[in-house]
């Protein structure tokens, strides 16, 4: 029983000595501040300072409810074409285009005259229209001797 009782004692002696070492010599640990949570206002969620419009359109978007969605949004109608010339007559000496213009039919304009989308005539002649467009650019075009298209 000896033998038991002296291992237990040097086991004893080396934790007290472990223990008391780490004491005198060991670092303690730094103090630990608590952290501070962030601040935050308290919100019930029902206040006005959400944005409603965002959230009715996803619930359109998504329709939890088996609603059907919202019909797609048309695209806007196409730009008309600009008028274009379709022919060239002539009133005595004088020579006028005829133009097409997309929703009003026909218009006659001598050199000079204006185009319902801001461009004007700079010259007429038996087969020939100069015109400047709206957009400022020369345009050029003999009647009767370019290919119009399949009609």
């Amino acid at each position: 029983m000896k033998s038991n009782l002296r291992t237990v004692a040097v086991i004893l002696l080396a934790l007290l000595l472990g223990g008391l070492s780490n004491y005198w010599f060991g670092v303690s640990p730094v103090a630990v501040q608590p952290l501070e949570p962030p601040v935050q206002a308290w919100r019930d969620g029902w206040s006005g300072d959400d944005d409603l419009l965002a959230a009715g359109a996803t619930w359109q978007e998504r329709t939890p409810w088996g609603a059907p969605p919202a019909p797609p949004v048309e695209a806007p109608p196409p730009v008309p074409p600009p008028p274009m010339p379709v022919g060239v007559s002539k009133d005595g000496r004088n020579y006028t285009a005829i133009f097409q213009v997309n929703g009003t039919g026909v218009i006659r304009l001598r050199a000079g005259g204006r185009l319902p989308d801001g461009g004007h005539v700079l010259q007429v002649s038996g087969r020939r229209v100069v015109w400047l467009d709206a957009d400022g650019k020369r345009q050029q075009r003999e009647i009767f001797n370019e290919f119009q298209g399949g009609q």
